[in-house]
């Protein structure tokens, strides 16, 4: 089982170095992780942190314009049944017939 490991270990190693050949994402002389390479100014941090929260102001006030879209709809949808109750109400009728149906049987 150890040989095994120290294979794939030698294969990872391997395919770590053509990688980095292949893809140079930063040069050999760097020694601190990429995160911590670019120093982040105070101005372009406050754009973008502004940035983000016009983002999710215009998403929020998307949101409730389509909410009271849907709202406005299901009222007038309400209404229409409503009206439709009042002229007709033999599905509430049958409905009440199956409901008591089942209390005598349980």
């Amino acid at each position: 089982m150890r040989p095994l490991f120290r294979l794939r270990e030698l294969a990872w190693a391997v395919a770590s170095e053509v990688e980095d050949l292949l893809y140079p994402y930063r040069d050999g002389d760097d020694t601190e992780p990429l995160w911590a390479q670019r120093e982040i100014d105070d101005d372009s941090l406050v754009t973008y942190l502004k940035a983000q929260s016009d983002a999710n102001n215009d998403r929020i006030d998307r949101l409730q314009s389509e909410m009271l879209y849907v709202t406005s709809q299901i009222n007038d949808i309400n209404t229409q049944l409503g009206k439709s109750k009042n002229s007709s109400n033999e599905g509430q009728e049958g409905s009440k017939i199956i409901t008591e149906e089942g209390k005598e049987t349980s």
